[in-house]
């Protein structure tokens, strides 16, 4: 949805309606943010888990109420709920900037809201910020607007890192699933059928990840 398609939804409806929508949206947001940090927890344990099955000494491990009587047996499906974890984490995402988007510009139309400071489509002003969920991220990315203050470059080098984080998890699946690539003969049906839904799937979600990316630039054209 670009910028001129959502300035019509505020000219096409009256005040009530919107109000509705900006509250639907909100609470998207804080849903979203929820299943965001489940997800992060999600992939820390499994990265936990993916490595301490190296130790020969564990035979069995605790999780919640689930215990795990062989854990060498389930390393190779690991790469499996990852990847899915992976790409799950990356529509939610898309789909979060989306309703931040619209809630830009719902703060600029309906409040008539104007930022002191120009921002680009990378950062977000302090009211919309304001009405949003917390995020750590968001708070973060403030020192890498130069708006912001003399030092916005020295802040965009110093979050650099962070930003790699992102990276992270096709990094560990692709260091992951070449372990069992090259064990590929040795596998029974089961254990072929998880590295290659892994692979699968860890494809779609570069995929869908550049294509959210072409669109978003298109529309912000």
């Amino acid at each position: 949805m670009n910028k001129n398609e959502i300035k019509k939804i505020f000219l096409s409806n009256t005040d009530e309606k919107l109000s509705i929508y900006l509250e639907i949206l909100l609470s998207k947001c804080k849903d979203i943010a929820r299943e965001s940090n489940v997800i992060a927890i999600f992939m820390l344990i499994l990265i936990l888990l993916f490595y301490l099955t190296d130790f020969s000494k564990l035979e069995s491990l605790q999780v919640g109420p689930v215990e795990i009587n062989d854990v060498n047996s389930i390393k190779i499906f690991i790469p499996l709920v990852f990847a899915f974890l992976v790409f799950r984490y990356i529509i939610i995402s898309a789909h979060k900037a989306e309703l931040h988007k619209i809630i830009t510009e719902f703060s600029s139309e309906y409040f008539d809201y104007e930022n002191s400071i120009p921002v680009d489509e990378l950062h977000m002003d302090d009211f919309t910020r304001s009405i949003l969920p917390f995020s750590i991220y968001g708070e973060i990315s403030k020192l890498a607007h130069k708006g912001k203050s003399k030092f916005g470059c020295f802040g965009a080098f110093l979050i650099f890192p962070i930003s790699a984080i992102s990276f992270i998890p096709f990094v560990l699946e692709y260091f992951w699933i070449k372990e069992f690539v090259l064990q590929f003969e040795t596998l029974n049906f089961y254990q072929k059928s998880s590295i290659v839904l892994s692979i699968w799937i860890i494809i779609i979600s570069i995929y869908y990840f550049i294509h959210t990316m072409i669109i978003s630039v298109n529309e912000n054209k």
